[in-house]
């Protein structure tokens, strides 16, 4: 398990004043515990089974206040820890509202904030590698979990996937948004933490298509 703080540039930091840690397992699967500073309320994002020790000591260690645990997807591909993690803390499960779990408490559609303190997270539906599955932007980050990875995206071959709204996730959604965004996954399997929204736009394989068609046709065949 390995849990670190993203060290990045003065002036980035003055931008983005609030606690950010990443957490990953083995396996490659990346969670997020994100804080306001002064209030110590926080939220953790997409906690996989085998980090829920981890980040409950995590938040001790820095005295959070756990208020939202956020699932950014049902995940196909490993088992989730936030119903563990809901039964040991006050936080409430937050999910998209297409989200087919019975023990969501809040859930969300696209658009919409939810505030730590002074600290907004703003959700982004970006549906293809699940139908639910929500992106949450901060601010200069955005945790895309697996509807954008660094290098590639998500599966749409799995339960509730789709690979024309996948398509329509990378090719709409993030080309949108600006190059400076930094990307934090979750899942990476080359031992990488992040990347940039400009760097993905200009290297990403899954981003450089000249067609939906030729998109959807390689994403079926994968």
């Amino acid at each position: 398990m390995e849990i670190g703080k993203e060290k990045s540039e003065a002036s980035r930091d003055e931008q983005r004043d609030y606690f950010f840690e990443q957490v990953r397992v083995p396996r490659g699967c990346l969670g997020y515990v994100v804080a306001d500073p002064e209030t110590r309320l926080a939220a953790i994002v997409d906690p996989e089974l085998e980090m829920v020790e981890p980040m409950i000591d995590l938040v001790f260690k820095h005295g959070l206040r756990p208020a939202y645990i956020i699932d950014t997807h049902t995940h196909a591909d490993h088992v989730s820890g936030a119903r563990d993690l809901k039964c040991k803390t006050i936080a409430k499960l937050v999910m998209h509202q297409e989200a087919p779990s019975s023990a969501v408490d809040i859930r969300v559609e696209d658009g919409d904030r939810l505030a730590l303190g002074d600290l907004s997270l703003k959700f982004l539906h970006t549906p293809g590698h699940a139908k639910d599955l929500v992106s949450i932007l901060l601010p200069g980050r955005i945790l895309t979990a697996d509807a954008l990875l660094i290098g590639s995206c998500g599966r749409t071959d799995l339960l509730n996937g789709h690979a024309v709204r996948q398509y329509h996730t990378l090719y709409y959604t993030y080309k949108r948004l600006p190059d400076e965004l930094e990307v934090w996954p979750g899942h990476d399997y080359k031992g990488r933490c992040s990347s940039t929204l400009g760097d993905e736009k200009r290297n990403n394989p899954k981003m450089l298509f000249d067609s939906e068609e030729e998109f959807v046709e390689f994403m079926d065949l994968e």
